[in-house]
């Protein structure tokens, strides 16, 4: 049985195709996303940039929201596949993405080695790694955020998810990201976290893995998918299961 903790809205197509592939699951975000509002600064910033970088699907979905694409004139980037792909469809114009789907693929492209004196724009959460805008601020760009969207944590009965992922035979748990794999053992008491250490977990990025580590899970249970889209989730998925099912 796999736990998909995906938040909700995230979750659709990995759900159905998990249905399609006969494969059994639980489903228990243990986050949830929310729009944030646009402030009058964040819509100059928006409009003014010369470069415009968006960390996940959510910060296009919530942008989408409150704005006109035409009114977004500046290169667009995408860390990865699925940001792009919902970022393309809304601006209906091409999106820049990197092979490699994190900030250091991003920060590897050409157009963005050359960035002294441009106004970068990064659409994102209210949380999240300082990587893009340390490295283009050392290369001497100008470098803004704007939050168009919220993560929040649930509030979840760590114990009692626990005792029911037992009683249901879990025994993979696919995390999206590092705070979905951090929430998951805050939730759950310490006593019960040997457990989860003892599952396998399907992560997305090896800076999730080295925390994985770190919380006490064994290397021989962590698989890392080759992105966190659904493609590359459902791949490992069904890798595991030929694998170790």
């Amino acid at each position: 049985m796999f736990l998909i903790t995906r938040p909700a809205g995230k979750a659709d197509h990995l759900l159905e195709a998990l249905d399609g592939n006969d494969i059994a699951y639980l489903y228990q975000p243990v986050i949830t996303t929310q729009m944030v509002q646009l402030k009058a600064r964040d819509i100059k910033l928006l409009t003014q940039a010369e470069l415009l970088i968006f960390v996940s699907l959510s910060a296009v979905n919530a942008l989408e929201q409150q704005l006109a694409a035409a009114e977004l004139t500046a290169p667009l980037f995408a860390v990865g596949e699925t940001t792009a792909a919902a970022l393309t469809h809304w601006a209906s114009r091409p999106v820049i993405v990197p092979q490699d789907q994190r900030s250091e693929g991003l920060l590897g492209l050409p157009e963005l080695q050359q960035v002294a004196g441009k106004q970068v724009v990064v659409v994102r959460g209210n949380a999240g790694r300082e990587l893009i805008k340390q490295t283009l601020s050392q290369r001497g760009a100008l470098v803004r955020y704007v939050q168009s969207y919220s993560r929040n944590p649930l509030p979840l009965d760590g114990a009692q998810l626990c005792q029911q992922w037992q009683q249901q035979h879990v025994r993979c748990i696919v995390a999206t990201s590092n705070e979905i794999l951090q929430r998951i053992f805050s939730l759950v008491p310490p006593e019960q976290q040997p457990w989860l250490c003892r599952q396998h977990w399907i992560l997305v990025s090896p800076r999730a893995r080295d925390s994985a580590l770190a919380l006490g899970i064994t290397p021989q249970h962590i698989h890392l998918a080759s992105s966190a889209n659904d493609d590359a989730l459902l791949e490992a998925i069904k890798q595991f299961k030929r694998d170790k099912l």
